[in-house]
């Protein structure tokens, strides 16, 4: 495993994540005390991304904080944090539950990103230089492909943000790459779920195809690769995939 990968692990919430042995009764890794809040708020997404919080799931504060073996105040402030990044909502009598995913309000949020990223392309293919603009960006699309091979969904999940956080830093546009982040932890969530109904190859030979257009200043092969990349996740139904999971929960 390379460096690059596995500090990505590290961020996915492989240190602050859900534990994958049935030998620990507790679903999730304790954190360090080291940005506590951020750390939760790390492993309660990548807990999303991994199918054992699935939209709608009510996000009690007190089994949290139990899982990852710190006190309840800093698991608040990192629902507060994400109810605030629009992945957690807070209703009267219900609590704190993970955002819901239907298909129309996925179709919603990537025709946003679409919009988003395109400007990225274009203003990112304005910046002076050649190809090698694109080098950190070749780079995120290989630390994607090595964490579609690995068993972790959060992983993957982490590399895709990576990639096209990188795609609107390549812009040198800070208030786009700003607006772009805002939907990041949504996206995380949309994302999770994907990989239950998609592949992971065709995703690594889309970052690919889009790196080549950019580095031949090809603006409208970018685009086009940048749609269909996008539109694929959009047409996924979504609503049966958490269905279905559910479904698989109350059996086990």
């Amino acid at each position: 495993m390379s460096v690059a990968l596995r500090d990505h692990r590290a961020r996915a919430g492989a240190a602050v994540g859900i534990m994958g042995s049935a030998a620990d009764a507790r679903r999730l890794v304790p954190v360090q005390p080291r940005t506590m809040v951020e750390q939760a708020a790390e492993a309660i997404v990548a807990g999303a991304a991994r199918g054992i919080f699935l939209p709608d799931d009510r996000l009690v504060e007190a089994e949290i904080a139990r899982d990852l073996g710190i006190s309840r105040v800093p698991v608040r402030e990192a629902l507060r944090l994400l109810e605030s990044q629009g992945i957690v909502v807070s209703t009267p009598y219900k609590g704190m539950r993970l955002m819901q995913v239907t298909n129309r309000g996925v179709a919603a949020l990537m025709r946003v990103r679409l919009t988003l990223e395109t400007l990225a392309v274009r203003e990112a293919l304005a910046q002076p230089g050649g190809p090698e603009r694109f080098a950190r960006l070749r780079r995120a699309a290989d630390i994607f492909a090595e964490a579609a091979q690995a068993s972790d969904p959060a992983l993957r999940v982490r590399a895709e943000e990576e990639f096209h956080a990188e795609l609107c830093r390549a812009s040198a546009n800070a208030p786009l790459l700003a607006l772009w982040q805002s939907l990041a932890r949504p996206l995380a969530v949309v994302w999770g779920l994907a990989m239950h109904l998609s592949d992971n190859g065709p995703e690594s030979e889309d970052h690919y195809t889009l790196i080549e257009a950019l580095e031949r200043g090809d603006a409208a092969e970018a685009v086009a690769a940048l749609e269909a990349h996008i539109e694929a996740t959009a047409k996924l139904d979504f609503e049966t995939l958490v269905a279905e999971r559910r479904k698989q929960q109350a059996v086990t």
